[in-house]
């Protein structure tokens, strides 16, 4: 009689993973639904969007007492990118995304398939056409000149690129919420 009493092992251990399941499914979606809440907007804005911000003043005052003018901040962003990049530091380059950066993870692959492949041997950047939306939201012109080496061959290479840049301010930090190519 006293078998019949004890509860079947395999039912309590798979009770207990299908509650540990639901728990972290729920945490999951409580934590990305507070991120979007807090970044102010669920989705970048468009290219034409971004071409209607107002210019903000270069160098002028900041808008919040205490917090650098809208460019040194921006500026702060890219020279963390761009130490990122020297330095082929994955987890400090994705740091100044924004989780709600378009396909994300595929860029993720992009980057780590390209770092093997080249060394980053100089990278300088300018900042034009700042402006802001709002407290947290802004978006610049950033043009990239970057010396590059192929890493089989030893070739070395120049470029520019430009791109419009969509920052957004995600828990009092800006990251970089879309960018699009400039033609």
């Amino acid at each position: 009689m006293a078998e019949f009493d004890k509860p079947p092992v395999l039912s309590i251990a798979k009770r207990l993973w299908v509650h540990g399941f639901l728990v972290g499914f729920v945490a999951v979606g409580l934590f990305l639904g507070a991120c979007l809440s807090l970044s102010g907007r669920s989705t970048p804005l468009s290219q034409e969007e971004m071409k209607t911000l107002p210019p903000t003043l270069m160098g002028g005052a900041p808008a919040i007492p205490g917090r650098q003018p809208l460019n040194a901040e921006l500026e702060e962003v890219l020279s963390r990118l761009q130490e990122a990049t020297l330095a082929k530091n994955l987890v400090q380059f994705f740091s100044v995304y924004s989780a709600i950066f378009p396909h994300l993870n595929e860029k993720r692959r992009k980057v780590a398939k390209t770092w093997q492949t080249l060394d980053y041997t100089g990278m300088r950047f300018r900042l034009a056409e700042v402006s802001a939306k709002g407290q947290d939201q802004a978006s610049a012109l950033v043009t990239w000149e970057v010396s590059t080496r192929d890493r089989r061959t030893g070739a070395g290479k120049e470029l520019t690129r430009s791109y419009l840049v969509q920052f957004n301010r995600e828990f009092g930090h800006w990251h970089i919420a879309a960018l699009y190519p400039e033609d």
